[in-house]
Formats: C-alpha cells, sequence, structure tokens
C-alpha cells in the first residue's frame, strides 16, 4: 500500500478491509494444496506452458522466496508459489515434495492442470459432503456459546415435528448433534487447522 503523507507504515493486507474479503496466503508447510512451480529442467519435457499461460490473477504477492498467487481455477481458487529465480519466460514445472501431503499436492496440480486444458473438473462429491458437515458444526457451535440447549439446535436442524417423532432421550438426531456441537468446538480450539491437511486414507 501507498504510505500516507504523514507517518504510517505497509501492511500486508489493506487494514480497512474486513477479514472474510482479505486475501489469505498458506504456508505451503501449513497448506497442503498449493501448487509450487519452478523452472523446468532441461530435456524433462517438450511443455511450453510459462507464467503467461497461467489462469487468470486474483491477487499477486512478491517475496524474497518468489511470487505468490491466488488464480481462479475451474473448481474455485487456486494458490500458486513461483519460487524465486523462475524466468518469466521459461518453461514450468511442478515440484511436489515426497511427504505426508504428497496426494493432495498432486491432486492441486490435478486442478490446475484441468484449468490449462480446458478440461470439465472432476467431481468431489466427498468434499462438498466435508463442507457441509463443517458448517452445521460451527452452526451448533455459535448456537451452543448462545446457551441453546442440544433439544433446540435438532429442532433448528430437522425441524420441531421430526424431532417429536422419537424419545429426544434415545434420538439418533440427539446423537448428530452432540457430535456437531463437539466437532465445532474442537475446532474452535484450534482444531480448524487440521482443515488446510488432507484427511487421512485408511
Amino acid at each position: 500500500m501507498p504510505e500516507p503523507a504523514s507517518g504510517g507504515c505497509d501492511f500486508l493486507a489493506d487494514p480497512d478491509t474486513s477479514a472474510d474479503h482479505s486475501p489469505v496466503f498458506w504456508q505451503p508447510a501449513e497448506l497442503a494444496p498449493i501448487v509450487i512451480l519452478a523452472t523446468a529442467p532441461a530435456g524433462a519435457s517438450q511443455a511450453t506452458i510459462t507464467l503467461a499461460d497461467l489462469p487468470a490473477i486474483i491477487v499477486r504477492r512478491d517475496a524474497a522466496d518468489g511470487t505468490h498467487l491466488i488464480v481462479r481455477s475451474g473448481a474455485g481458487f487456486l494458490q500458486l508459489w513461483v519460487t524465486s529465480g523462475t524466468d518469466a519466460g521459461a518453461a514450468l514445472a511442478a515440484a511436489i515434495p515426497v511427504d505426508a501431503l504428497t496426494l493432495a499436492r498432486a491432486d492441486a496440480l490435478a486442478r490446475l492442470w484441468e484449468t490449462l486444458a480446458r478440461a470439465p473438473p472432476r467431481p468431489r462429491s466427498s468434499q462438498r459432503r466435508r463442507i457441509q458437515r463443517l458448517i452445521a458444526a460451527l452452526r451448533a457451535l455459535d448456537a451452543r456459546l448462545e446457551g441453546m440447549s442440544y433439544r433446540t439446535i435438532a429442532e433448528a436442524f430437522f425441524g420441531a415435528r421430526r424431532i417429536a417423532d422419537e424419545p429426544w432421550k434415545t434420538s439418533s438426531l440427539r446423537d448428530q448433534v452432540i457430535r456437531l456441537s463437539r466437532t465445532g468446538v474442537a475446532l474452535m480450539q484450534g482444531g480448524y487447522r487440521t482443515l488446510l491437511r488432507p484427511k487421512p486414507t485408511k
């Protein structure tokens, strides 16, 4: 941001912009679905994709370790990290560290490729269900913090008539609301960081 006429300092984000409208750049060690891009090794591929071929850039942030971008993909938004020393006209390669987050990083790269190739995005119904459950957990958390009972929350979620159809103490809906509330509490107490990582495979 430009400095004011008198005093002031630079900010990573516009302090006049609300938090839910400010772009967030995560460290690759924290957020798995970050595509790491660098200059392709000579002779590794005949591909000629360069920085100019990337999707429209929503936000750009230059740093000592390279350039960090948020771009729009066919399935939403992607964060890219173009490592320092990558020439603007050089053919690009993706770097995927071999660790516990490899599959999630490969999936993010596939999403970028779908956008570049104008291929239809793959269905991700399991991710959609997970998001819906997290939204419900946060709603339950908000209600509990306001002092509402599990039954009141269940009636808001499922309707009073459905709740009255079976004994409350042994109701499966009661158990579901309790689990959602506990998930919401866990997220509030630091568990939200697990959302940045892929779900463990069985």
